[in-house]
């Protein structure tokens, strides 16, 4: 079985070699680059398993890489993880919404990025195989462009929204902890905190209960859990 490609878009030669050590470790072949067009030509040559990046680049700028590998065939299906200091609200709605896979906030712990990784790549394998779920008559969920539908409307939603949804609708009316949707999104061993799930729960809710072609409505339990009320009803 061949070794798993990370390939690494990081300027700050400290932070590259942290990434690239801590990853190297954990058994991933790696390749580095130091800014974005480089970076940006390694993974349309190399086609890695998965692209960590950097926002802060020189030159063509980690949102605009991220824009260029999701419009290019070649690597729109590449998992992205975005690594940056720009860790406000608004900085990760907006690497969400361009396609990264997930958004991890600098200074960051080696262990953390590579829990991480493990935790996207395992859900870019179920993806591949998924193709296109249906949920229920009329809820269908669209893998490969993270969008849901319901009786002819579609709503265009972030990766881990995508996966919240998902697990939620297969058991409609349910309470489901948030200790379970974290490992979904970031593996068994991870330091994540509650709140950022908490974030994605209420980026979708307002999503879903702000769309007219949509008659869900999420609800959270603080201490319990989050459940998916009156989906496709």
């Amino acid at each position: 079985m061949s070794v798993e490609i990370v390939q690494i878009i990081e300027d700050d030669v400290d932070q590259a070699f942290l990434l690239d050590l801590a990853l190297r470790k954990a058994r991933f072949r790696t390749n580095v680059a130091y800014d974005g067009a480089i970076g940006l030509e390694d993974a349309r040559r190399l086609q890695p398993a998965l692209v960590l990046l950097d926002l802060m680049l020189p030159g063509l700028d980690g949102h605009e890489v991220c824009r260029r590998l999701r419009k290019d065939p070649w690597t729109q299906s590449i998992p992205i993880i975005m690594v940056s200091a720009l860790g406000s609200e608004d900085h990760r709605v907006a690497g969400l919404e361009l396609g990264a896979d997930d958004y991890i906030d600098k200074p960051f712990s080696p262990r953390e990025v590579v829990s991480r990784v493990r935790a996207v790549l395992r859900r870019a394998r179920l993806r591949a195989v998924l193709k296109e779920e249906r949920l229920g008559a009329e809820l269908v969920l669209e893998d490969s462009a993270f969008v849901v539908a319901f009786k002819g409307s579609r709503l265009q939603l972030s990766s881990p929204e995508w996966w919240i949804l998902r697990r939620l609708a297969k058991q409609v009316g349910e309470m489901v902890t948030g200790e379970e949707l974290m490992t979904l999104l970031w593996g068994e061993c991870n330091p994540v905190h509650e709140g950022q799930l908490d974030r994605y729960v209420q980026g979708l809710k307002r999503k879903i209960e702000s769309h007219p072609g949509f008659p869900g409505a999420l609800v959270a339990a603080r201490g319990v859990g989050y459940a998916l009320k009156s989906f496709a009803q």
